[in-house]
């Protein structure tokens, strides 16, 4: 069996979802361990729990994450919207 250490798993920092009909949509956004950070758009049928479409954004800054062409989702704006951009929030 592999060892799979903390070092080496993407850290979640961020996730938010939401419903809207038979549709799921979640937004997260990991720490990857090189430093860079990775956010995952995807949009779900909910009555099934299955991922129709996901959507991956990478980027090597907190900042770069701003620039991405993300889909004009709630929960994308609630993202640009939120404390993830503070200082405090490393």
């Amino acid at each position: 069996m592999e060892d799979i250490s903390l070092s080496t798993t993407p850290q979640r920092f961020y996730y938010n979802e939401g419903h809207s009909g038979n549709n799921k949509y979640t937004f997260e956004v990991f720490r990857e361990p090189d430093g860079g950070y990775r956010a995952v758009s995807a949009r779900w049928n909910r009555r099934l729990d299955l991922v129709n479409e996901q959507t991956h954004y990478t980027s090597s800054t907190k900042e770069g994450l701003r620039d991405q062409d993300y889909p004009r989702t709630r929960q994308v704006k609630i993202f640009l919207d939120s404390d993830f951009w503070d200082a405090s929030h490393v």
